[in-house]
């Protein structure tokens, strides 16, 4: 992927936003509804009075690595090729923000952030969920963290994750991991999809900026996922883009669906209570 530089997912986005905030009372609810979730997620975990004290993880993982318990993601992680991070059940990855950091000699964000080009499991269950969750939110702000970017991996799970206050919260390139019953929430963009071919089934993405983006070619499988209370667009498919839909429910999003090809509002499952269900793409959105 990219060396040197974090890509520009404002400008990948750029279709989307070009529909953004047509009622200033849709932002301002919206907005609302991000800092109820920061504040609501924050008090579902106790935050740790010395994060100092607690086991600290960054930098380039040089060997297969299992995680379990209470730790610091203290700056930039890289989990290379041919190496395997595993989150056992019940761990807490506490973020540290670091809108400098960056890891030599590849990095796709200038904040903090977990990369992994080689294989993430993360082994949640309902009861013990793997949780990320950010120490501190930049003043005025609700994202603190660039999120999971997985770039080429391989044989990746998330299942039983809560992913809060990232940029992206998943964000998937030339990947195909499974990704279940998991909660990304109070994140700017929920899950994007570039060139990848994912199953999403049974998550929740709600209350950030953007639910889940199909880009470049992605063949994504969604399924009895929730998308919900997103300010902008619940689900975006480029015209590139052929996902297999079924059983989902996209609600209160300003704009529920946004794709060129209407046959996809009879696929998508219950398109409801968004503030426009449908927005169709005439021009550009995707190769």
């Amino acid at each position: 992927m990219m060396s040197g530089h974090a890509p520009n997912r404002r400008c990948n986005l750029g279709s989307g936003r070009a529909m953004k905030r047509w009622r200033s009372m849709i932002l301002l609810a919206a907005l609302g509804l991000t800092t109820a979730c920061a504040s609501a997620f924050q008090k579902e975990v106790q935050l740790p009075t010395q994060p100092d004290a607690l086991p600290q993880i960054s930098g380039v993982l040089q060997e297969d690595r299992v995680v379990e318990g209470e730790v610091v993601l203290a700056a930039d992680l890289l989990v290379p090729s041919g190496r395997t991070l595993t989150l056992r059940p019940g761990t807490t990855i506490f973020v540290k923000p670091d809108p400098s950091t960056k890891i030599d000699p590849e990095w796709l964000s200038p904040e903090t952030e977990l990369l992994v080009r080689g294989t993430l499991r993360i082994e949640g269950t309902p009861e013990r969920p793997v949780t990320f969750l950010p120490l501190a939110l930049p003043e005025g702000q609700s994202i603190a963290w660039a999120g999971i970017e997985l770039d080429r991996a391989t044989d990746s799970v998330v299942r039983h994750a809560r992913i809060h206050g990232a940029e992206t919260g998943i964000l998937s390139i030339g990947s195909s991991p499974l990704i279940r019953d998991s909660l990304i929430r109070g994140c700017r963009y929920g899950i994007v999809l570039q060139q990848a071919s994912p199953l999403l089934i049974g998550n929740r993405i709600e209350g950030g900026e953007g639910g889940v983006f199909c880009w470049w070619g992605s063949r994504p499988e969604l399924r009895l996922n929730r998308i919900s209370g997103n300010e902008e667009e619940g689900l975006f498919i480029d015209r590139s883009s052929l996902p297999s839909l079924a059983d989902n429910l996209i609600t209160g999003n300003d704009f529920g669906l946004v794709a060129h090809d209407p046959k996809l509002v009879t696929q998508a499952g219950r398109l409801v209570g968004n503030r426009e269900d449908f927005r169709q793409l005439r021009e550009g959105g995707g190769k």
